[in-house]
């Protein structure tokens, strides 16, 4: 193989940061991003990285940061900013800067590390790209955002969430949706040498939407869109000063392509060939088809549950045989079934309880409090491993920190539910109202070339 780097040197300085960064994304990627890898999935699960790693955030929280609570893990997949994310962040910054500085002192002799910077770009498109990608695909089959149900049409504005808000936005338009998609899977520029330049510039300007949306509606997931946008950024450093001049100055400006290493072996290029067609087939094919599952199993759901979906008024609240007052905080208001986004529970004491509505079994999972939830899943996990997943609904529910309630139609508009919140023996009857979603107004005005009002209502 042809050697990259025979006459660049590099200063100290460029050594360090070079190594700082180039440990820190391998670690990003493998630490924390390995959700959107189907391959580093596996190794997280099945290698047990999730349990060492749990060891090793449990100890830095609780002995270096006195962290007195339970540390949720992201076994959801999910980017959320949960203190488990931001001690891994600390301690990838920790590992990134010691092992630049042992790494630079063990090997004083090197000129540059140029074909290791090579390698690492290829990394980095590599990975923007395919994670991207898979962004994309979340709104052109509209699982991120999804269409709006009777939960998010019946609540007032004011009583949303930022985030919900931005969701229910998001939500109510299907061609803004494959705009963004668009504008993500822009990032397949990435896959090529030649167009990486263009793409990076693409990426950042898409990531910087989500940045600006995320940190402005209060989004769950702030510091991973920021960490993907410096990587973009990273691929541009090349060509930042061309860039400079190109766009602030009159002269002319070319962008010379990342030079990639030559085998001498004919094999092996046709072979580096080969795996890159397979690669990036496999990781945008293998999506596709997944997401299309995806969507066959959300669709097939919206059928069966578009029968009793909707907007159930309480008539009468009934634990341990006495009738709750209108009143009781502890009573509930309304019951909402069929909503992607949210269903619950309405309590009068302007609260909700989150339900999962199983129409095989005819059985409805109550929960309260989410992050009370998510930690004593968490206690549970740290207890039994994550192999006890299957069983967690049971397990909760026998510790009292979920509850199941029985339902049945007794006629088409009456819904009826029997079981036991914590002690309590409960039964409960509610009436349906007429909503139609279709009759919404928000749902019902569409666009209009011609809007003689300014403010149409």
């Amino acid at each position: 193989m042809e050697n990259l780097s025979q006459t660049l040197h590099w200063n100290v300085y460029q050594k360090l940061a070079f190594r700082f960064v180039f440990i820190f994304f391998i670690l990003f990627i493998v630490l924390l991003d390995w959700s959107v890898n189907s391959i580093l999935s596996y190794i997280y699960y099945e290698g047990n990285l999730a349990e060492f790693l749990d060891i090793v955030i449990s100890w830095t929280g609780k002995h270096l940061f006195r962290i007195p609570y339970t540390i949720i893990s992201p076994y959801d997949g999910q980017h959320n900013d949960r203190v488990y994310v931001y001690l891994l962040y600390f301690i990838m910054a920790i590992v990134g800067v010691l092992g630049a500085i042992i790494w630079t002192v063990l090997d004083r002799k090197r000129t540059n590390d140029q074909t290791l910077y090579y390698w690492l770009t290829v990394i980095v498109r590599y990975h923007l790209a395919f994670t991207l990608f898979i962004f994309a695909l979340e709104k052109f089959f509209k699982m991120q955002f999804p269409d709006l149900g009777y939960y998010t049409l019946t609540e007032p504005l004011g009583d949303m969430s930022p985030m919900s808000l931005a969701w229910a936005f998001f939500g109510y338009s299907y061609g803004y949706n494959v705009f963004m998609g668009v504008a993500e899977s822009a990032a397949l520029l990435l896959l090529f040498r030649r167009t990486t330049t263009f793409g990076a510039l693409l990426a950042m300007a898409s990531l910087a939407n989500v940045i600006a949306v995320n940190y402005n509606f209060d989004v769950h997931a702030k510091m991973y869109p920021t960490a993907l946008f410096l990587m973009a950024f990273f691929l541009l450093l090349k060509d930042l000063n061309r860039l400079m001049r190109f766009f602030f100055t009159e002269q002319a400006v070319s962008l010379p392509v990342i030079q990639a290493p030559v085998f001498k072996k004919r094999w092996m290029n046709i072979s580096k060939t080969v795996l890159k067609v397979l690669v990036i087939g496999y990781f945008i094919v293998f999506p596709v088809m997944v997401y299309f599952g995806y969507k066959k199993d959300d669709e097939e759901r919206g059928k069966s549950i578009s029968k009793i979906a909707g907007v159930y008024d309480v008539d009468t609240f009934v634990a341990n045989r006495d009738t709750l007052a209108i009143d009781n905080p502890l009573r509930w208001k309304q019951v909402v079934i069929g909503d992607k986004m949210v269903e619950a529970a309405r309590l009068s004491g302007d609260s909700i309880a989150f339900l999962y509505v199983s129409l095989n079994k005819r059985e409805m999972i109550v929960s309260g409090d989410q992050r009370d939830l998510y930690t004593k899943m968490q206690e549970i996990y740290n207890e039994q491993g994550l192999d006890i997943y299957p069983k967690m609904d049971s397990i909760l529910i026998a510790r009292q920190i979920e509850s199941s309630l029985n339902f049945e139609f007794p006629d088409s508009t009456t819904l009826a539910l029997k079981g036991r919140i914590n002690n309590d023996s409960v039964f409960i009857t509610a009436k349906r109202k007429p909503l139609d979603i279709k009759n919404f107004r928000l749902i019902k005005r569409r666009f209009h070339w011609v809007t003689e009002a300014a403010y149409i209502r």
